[in-house]
């Protein structure tokens, strides 16, 4: 005899426990870390640009006679910080995939770009006034080229950073230039001629390297691929559109 369907016992149906989604940690290490190395990489640049724009007023300002004492110390204490600026920038960047720290170097390498030109428009009005000497065009044009330095460093954190357009505001300020030497020699009658190998001297390096900056011959890629071979750990295919 068998139970009517009504009568049988309710039992409730089986049933599987709902899964759990995994246990996150409630802290994102790499996230972190990109902004703690982020913070420090921005610390060490800002403060080492800082303190070479003190250095370079002095020279400006004061001459080398009064800057001389413990210059080499200074430059050793900039060169440290910078290098250690751009060393943590790097693992911030390429270590940690950090995608604000980017955009803030972009910002100080058109900072840099704007000091750079105005120290080369500072170093023009002191070649025109032909009062310096042999040492102190010597410190001209290495602050020049410290600058230009720094800039492609900034240039170097950034992947696929186009350098092209900071090209064009370094090829007006070196037109300029030549007008103000032919200005100089040919319209003025107190010009020393020998003093135009400084002019041309100057000029002639500012042009070249603005010029290859602006052709993007790739010169700087074989750096840039040991670099991002560093932190991936494997030959990266060359890519057309690389900006160097």
């Amino acid at each position: 005899m068998t139970t009517p369907p009504d009568q049988l016992p309710h039992v409730p149906p089986f049933t599987q426990p709902k899964p759990q989604p995994p246990r996150k940690n409630s802290v994102d290490t790499r996230g972190m870390l990109s902004i703690v190395t982020m913070l420090v990489s921005l610390t060490a640049l800002t403060v080492s640009i800082l303190g070479a724009g003190k250095l370079v007023f002095m020279i400006f300002n004061d001459g080398l006679a009064n800057s001389m004492d413990g210059l080499f110390v200074k430059l050793v204490v900039l060169g440290l910080a910078f290098i250690f600026g751009w060393g943590i920038g790097l693992v911030s960047i390429r270590g940690f995939g950090n995608l604000v720290y980017p955009m803030i170097i972009n910002i100080y390498a058109w900072g840099c770009l704007v000091a750079v030109n105005i120290l080369y428009i500072k170093v023009i009005q002191k070649l025109f006034m032909q009062q310096y000497s042999a040492p102190k065009f010597w410190a001209y044009l290495i602050i020049l080229l410290g600058g230009l330095f720094v800039l492609i460093c900034l240039h170097l954190l950034v992947e696929e950073h186009d350098l092209r357009p900071f090209a064009i505001p370094l090829l007006i300020t070196s037109v300029i230039q030549l007008g103000i030497i032919v200005y100089r020699y040919i319209f003025t009658n107190d010009a020393n001629g020998w003093m135009v190998i400084s002019d041309f001297t100057v000029f002639l390096i500012m042009i070249s390297i603005s010029a290859l900056m602006l052709v993007h011959i790739g010169i700087l890629e074989p750096l840039r691929e040991q670099i991002n071979d560093f932190f991936v750990g494997k030959k990266h295919p060359r890519q057309e559109n690389h900006y160097e």
